[in-house]
C-alpha cells in the first residue's frame, strides 16, 4: 500500500526537482516509510533515485512513497526496474495471490530477487502484458513503462479499491494516488465540474464514472487501463481490462448449495487477505458482515494468535453496536479496542477530514471511521480488514427491498409479492410506491417525483447555474441488461451509486494514518458468483436481506447477529450532535459566513445560519451544503459565474 505519482511530456519536464518532491511529500502520510523516483528521456536508460535534487533529467518522471507490507527489506524498494531494465512500475496495493503467480513464472525460469508482490506484477506484465490482470486477485493501482513498446499504461482493480487520479491538459500528462499534488503542482485547476457537484448535492453520490467535483481530475476507471503513447502524451486511450461478470441468467442452484459454495469462497478470501509480513486487525462493527470477517480470521489464524478488533462505540443508545460487537468478539477470543467520540471535537477536525477526502462527502460517519483506523495505527497495525462491499455485492440494504418487490410484480408473482410485503410492516407502503414506480416509464417517474415533493432540481440549487447537468443521475447501467430489476440495482450500487464513494472515504481515512485497509469481500469471484444468483437466494419471501451470507456463515457467526433485522454500522448521531452541541452547530455557523458558491440559491445560506443558531432540525441535504461550502474554501475551488446567482451579482 502505497502512494504514486508521475508526469509526462515530449519535452524535459520544467522544474523537475519541485514536481517530484512536490507528489512525493504531498503523499508521504500513504508511503511514510521509503520513497522514490524515476526519470527517463530518449536514448538513455531509466534513472533510479531517492533524492530529487539529484534526479536526471527526463520527460517521464514516476514517484512511488511506500508503506512496507511485503518484503520489508531494500529489495521491495520501487520505482522497480526489471532485470533488463526495459520496463519500471510504481505500484499502490496488493496482488494476494503473488505466490502462487511467482512459483508459476519460476517454474518456467523467472529468477527473483525479492520476496515482494511487486516484483512478480513487473514480471506478469513483462510476460503476458495487460492480458495479465485477468489472473490477479488483488487491490492494484499502478503505472507500468514499457520503453521497448514507447507505452505508459495506468491501470486500476477491477472495482476501483485502490485509487488513482490523472490530469490531461495541454499535451501533457499528470497522475497520483490523490487530488492535492496535481493542484500542487499546477497540472490541474482549481475549478469545480458542475455534473459531479450535481451529482453530489442532490442525490448524494461522487465517484461515478471516473469523474471527480474537480473539472480537470479524472480517475482511472476500475477494471480499466490507461494507455499513453510516450511519444503522444495527450492521447491516451481508456480500455477495460479484468471487469467482473454483472450479467447472465441465474444459476440453477440451491439456497443451500450457494451457501457452502459462497463460505468456501470466503474462507480462502479471508487466507489470502491475511498475507503479510506486519501483523493484520479488523474493523468490527457489530453487523454480519465485519463479524464474519473477524470470526474467519480467527479460524484461519489459529486459537492461539492474538486478533485485535477495532469498534465505534456510537454515544446514542439506538446506533450503539456494542453489544453485537462484544459477542462477535468474546466468541472470536478477540482482543476489543473501542473508539468513542466527543462530538465537541468535530468542529476542530472537519477540516482535516476535507483535506484528506478531497472531495465532499455524505455524513459524519466518515470521522467514526478516521478515528477507527487511528485508533489501530495507534495500537501498532498497518493493515485492517473490514466487510465494505457485502452489502451492495450481496444485497445488504433496505433499499434493495422494493427492487426484488418489483422483480416479482413484473413476473406476475403477485402472492409471493403480497407475502413479501406483509413482512414489512412498517415500510410496506413504500416498498410499495417504489416497486411501482420502477414500473413507470422515465417521464412519468420525473413527473411522479414532482407530485410527491422531490424535484429534480430542489429550490436551494440553482438550475441556471447547474444547467444541462441538472438531471436526473443517469444510472450507471441499464435496468435492460439485467435479469432483474434486483440485479440491476445491485450493478448500479456497485459500479455507480454506493460502492465507488463508500471504497474513497475508507482508503483516505485510512491512508491518513497509513493504515492499509483490506476488502476480502471485493474479488472477482466472489462477485461474479453473486450476481449470478437468484434474487430469492439474496433476499428472502420474509425480506430478510443477505440470506445467503447468513446462511453461509451460520456455525461461525454467533445466531445472534445472523438473525439481526436492523443494520447500523458506524453511523453517527449527528442530528442529535447539531440539536445537542452548540459546538457542532458551530460548523454550520461557519459554513454561512463563508461565499456562497454559484451552485446555491441565497436559500440555502439562510437554512444553514438556522441550523446553526439552533432553530432548524438538523438534515442531510443541509450537511451536503455545508461540506461544499467549507471544500470550496479550503481548496479555493474556482466556479464558472452565472449570471443572477449570488456570486455573479
Amino acid at each position: 500500500m502505497c502512494g504514486i505519482g508521475g508526469l509526462l511530456d515530449l519535452a524535459p519536464i520544467d522544474g523537475l526537482a519541485a514536481k517530484l518532491n512536490a507528489l512525493s511529500s504531498l503523499q508521504s502520510h500513504r508511503g511514510p516509510d521509503d520513497l522514490g523516483f524515476l526519470t527517463w528521456r530518449d536514448g538513455e536508460a531509466a534513472h533510479v533515485g531517492r533524492d530529487a535534487a539529484r534526479m536526471a533529467p527526463g520527460r517521464l518522471a514516476l514517484v512511488h512513497r511506500r508503506l512496507s507490507i511485503l518484503d520489508l527489506s531494500p529489495l521491495g524498494a520501487q520505482p522497480m526496474l526489471s532485470a533488463s531494465g526495459r520496463q519500471a512500475i510504481v505500484f499502490n496495493g496488493e496482488i494476494y495471490n503473488y505466490r502462487e503467480l511467482k512459483a508459476e513464472l519460476e517454474a518456467v525460469g523467472h529468477r527473483f530477487v525479492s520476496t515482494s508482490d511487486t516484483e512478480v506484477l513487473l514480471a506478469i506484465l513483462g510476460r503476458d502484458g495487460i492480458a495479465g490482470l485477468k489472473r490477479l486477485v488483488g487491490m492494484y493501482a499502478f503505472a507500468y513503462a514499457d520503453f521497448d513498446s514507447r507505452t505508459l499504461v495506468l491501470a486500476r482493480d477491477p472495482f476501483g479499491i485502490k485509487p488513482l487520479h490523472y490530469v490531461c491538459r495541454e499535451g501533457r500528462l499528470a497522475f497520483a494516488s490523490t487530488i492535492t499534488p496535481l493542484l500542487a503542482i499546477g497540472a490541474a485547476r482549481q475549478l469545480a465540474d458542475r455534473a459531479a457537484l450535481f451529482s453530489f448535492l442532490r442525490h448524494g453520490v461522487t465517484n461515478a464514472a471516473g469523474v471527480t467535483v474537480f473539472a480537470d481530475v479524472r480517475e482511472v476507471e476500475p477494471g480499466s487501463v490507461l494507455e499513453v503513447p510516450l511519444d503522444a502524451p495527450g492521447a491516451p486511450r481508456t480500455r477495460p481490462h479484468a471487469q467482473p461478470t454483472l450479467t447472465g441468467p441465474a444459476r440453477k442452484i440451491s439456497a443451500g448449495e450457494a451457501a457452502d459454495e459462497l463460505r468456501a469462497i470466503l474462507v480462502r478470501n479471508v487466507e489470502l487477505h491475511l498475507r503479510a509480513d506486519v501483523p493484520c486487525a479488523a474493523a468490527l462493527s457489530g453487523g454480519v458482515d465485519s463479524s464474519g470477517i473477524v470470526t474467519l480470521m480467527r479460524r484461519q489464524l489459529g486459537d492461539a494468535a492474538p486478533l485485535d478488533v477495532f469498534t465505534y462505540v456510537a454515544d446514542a443508545a439506538h446506533l450503539s453496536e456494542r453489544r453485537y460487537a462484544g459477542i462477535v468478539a468474546e466468541a472470536a477470543g478477540a482482543r476489543v479496542h473501542e473508539v468513542h467520540l466527543d462530538p465537541d471535537r468535530l468542529a476542530g477536525e472537519i477540516d482535516d477530514l476535507i483535506r484528506h477526502q478531497e472531495q465532499p462527502f455524505t455524513t459524519t460517519s466518515m470521522w467514526a471511521q478516521a478515528h477507527v483506523y487511528r485508533a489501530a495505527h495507534d495500537a501498532g497495525f498497518k493493515i485492517v480488514l473490514d466487510g465494505q462491499g457485502a452489502d451492495e455485492v450481496l444485497a445488504g440494504y433496505a433499499a434493495f427491498r422494493p427492487a426484488r418487490l418489483e422483480g416479482l410484480l413484473r413476473r406476475g408473482r403477485l402472492l409471493e409479492a403480497g407475502a413479501l410485503l406483509r413482512q414489512l410492516p412498517s415500510a410496506s407502503a413504500v416498498a410499495l410506491v417504489q416497486a411501482a414506480g420502477g414500473l413507470l416509464p422515465g417521464s412519468a417517474r420525473s413527473l411522479a417525483r414532482r407530485l410527491i415533493g422531490r424535484p429534480v432540481v430542489p429550490d436551494w440549487l440553482d438550475a441556471r447555474w447547474f444547467g444541462p447537468a441538472a438531471g436526473e443521475l443517469a444510472p450507471a447501467t441499464s435496468a435492460a441488461t439485467a435479469p432483474s430489476p434486483l440485479q440491476a440495482a445491485l450493478r448500479t450500487a456497485v459500479v455507480g451509486s454506493s460502492l465507488p464513494m463508500l471504497l474513497r472515504y475508507a482508503d483516505r481515512n485510512a491512508m491518513a494514518v497509513s493504515v492499509e485497509n483490506r476488502v476480502p469481500f471485493l474479488t472477482g469471484e466472489l462477485v461474479s458468483f453473486a450476481f449470478g444468483l437468484p434474487d430469492e437466494i439474496l433476499i428472502d419471501r420474509q425480506g430478510t436481506l443477505k440470506r445467503v451470507l447468513r446462511d453461509a456463515l451460520r456455525g461461525l457467526v454467533p445466531d445472534a447477529v445472523l438473525d439481526r433485522r436492523d443494520k447500523i454500522g458506524f453511523e453517527t448521531p449527528e442530528a442529535q450532535w447539531f440539536a445537542r452541541h452548540e459546538s457542532v452547530r458551530r460548523i454550520a455557523s461557519e459554513a454561512a459566513a463563508l461565499p456562497l458558491p454559484p451552485c446555491f440559491t441565497a436559500a440555502i445560506r439562510e437554512e444553514i445560519g438556522a441550523l446553526g443558531r439552533g432553530t432548524r432540525p438538523y438534515a442531510p441535504y443541509l450537511w451536503r451544503a455545508i461540506n461544499v461550502i467549507r471544500w470550496s474554501a479550503l481548496f479555493d475551488v474556482a466556479f464558472d459565474d452565472c449570471p443572477g446567482s449570488e456570486a455573479a451579482a
